[in-house]
C-alpha cells in the first residue's frame, strides 16, 4: 500500500511509517543517526573494515528523514 502511494502520488511517507515498514536501515546501514553522529564513527568504521578511505554519511531517502544518515547505503531501493 505504501509503495502504491509513493508511485502514484509521488509522495513521502511519515518517518514513523517508513521505519515500521523497513528495518533495513538498521541492518544494511550499520550505523544510523544524524550526519554528525555517523561521521563521528567513520574513523573507527574505516579501521575495522580495513578501508583505505573513510566512508561518508549517506542521507536516508524515501521519506522526510531530515538529518538521518547511515554509514553505508542500502543494497537495493528503499521500497520494493
Amino acid at each position: 500500500k505504501a509503495l502504491k502511494v509513493l508511485e502514484k502520488e509521488d509522495a513521502l511517507l511519515p518517518k514513523a511509517t517508513v521505519l515500521r515498514c523497513r528495518v533495513r536501515y538498521f541492518t544494511d546501514g550499520a550505523i544510523l543517526g544524524s550526519q554528525d553522529f555517523v561521521r563521528s564513527y567513520a574513523g573507527a568504521w574505516q579501521r575495522e573494515k580495513n578501508r583505505k578511505y573513510p566512508p561518508k554519511p549517506n542521507l536516508l531517502r524515501g521519506a522526510d528523514w531530515q538529518d538521518l544518515a547511515t554509514i553505508q547505503g542500502l543494497r537495493k531501493q528503499v521500497f520494493g
